[in-house]
């Protein structure tokens, strides 16, 4: 395995920035931070700031030290990075690069309602590895839909973690939008989605971005009832129970942009 280089990770937290020409001021009033807290689940946790286009911490929380050994000032994206288990770089990197997927396409203005959420293990001070549960919301945003600051907060699940099974990564929709869990997960859905026929997966992308049957059967040049049993074969073999399951199958084959 090759070994996570930072420089390739935080062109990708440029990419989701827009490079965004915002005036960045470096005084921020943590208290109201503090009221985004009621999203996290509580438990064992630590807390920061982090500007994503400049790829650094602006402030972390003293709890990092009682939790993974480290202190405020050390805590970095770059010792974050390197000390990862050495099994869960790969998926930390396909991860990050599916978010900036994720909020490229979104309107500038739901930016602000998506949390993150995934995990991973950390190699804290002391050399031993902790399950980290990450999760990650937009503070602040640019006219043009680039995030400009996130707030994290890593709490420690390693307790909880017995079957050593990683999650897979969600977007947690806040203020009414829809959630996506596991939109993409360790467990290799590549069969699943082998199964669907070209014309499934063309009927598929365009429901991912809300085209109506009429809409698609005009686009394909079939008919609406040819639509309709598409459709039919396309949740019958995803097992989709809901819009958002096949949304994320197509966020996973990365269809929407096709």
């Amino acid at each position: 395995m090759t070994l996570l280089k930072f420089d390739e990770v935080k062109k990708t937290w440029k990419e989701i920035s827009k490079d965004n020409k915002t005036k960045i001021s470096p005084n921020f009033e943590l208290e109201i931070y503090k009221k985004l807290f009621d999203r996290f689940h509580p438990g064992s946790y630590y807390y920061y700031i982090f500007n994503v286009l400049e790829a650094k911490m602006e402030f972390v929380s003293p709890e990092v030290t009682n939790i993974i050994g480290y202190k405020p000032d050390d805590f970095s994206p770059d010792l974050v990075i390197h000390n990862i288990h050495p099994e869960d770089q790969d998926r930390f990197v396909q991860y990050e690069q599916k978010v900036t997927d994720f909020f490229t396409q979104l309107p500038p203005n739901k930016i602000l309602n998506y949390k993150v959420h995934y995990d991973y293990r950390i190699r804290c001070a002391n050399n031993c590895y902790k399950w980290i549960l990450q999760q990650v919301s937009t503070i602040q945003s640019s006219e043009n839909g680039g995030v400009i600051r996130v707030l994290g907060v890593h709490t420690d699940i390693s307790l909880l973690k017995t079957d050593h099974k990683p999650l897979g990564l969600s977007f947690i929709g806040l203020d009414g939008e829809s959630s996506y869990y596991n939109v993409l997960s360790p467990n290799n859905n590549s069969t699943i989605y082998c199964s669907l026929t070209k014309r499934e997966k063309e009927v598929l992308a365009l429901l991912s971005v809300g085209k109506s049957s009429i809409e698609i059967a005009d686009e394909l040049f079939i008919s609406k009832q040819t639509v309709a049993t598409h459709r039919k074969n396309i949740i019958r073999k995803l097992d989709a129970k809901s819009f958002a399951e096949l949304l994320r199958f197509a966020l996973e084959f990365d269809l929407i942009n096709k």
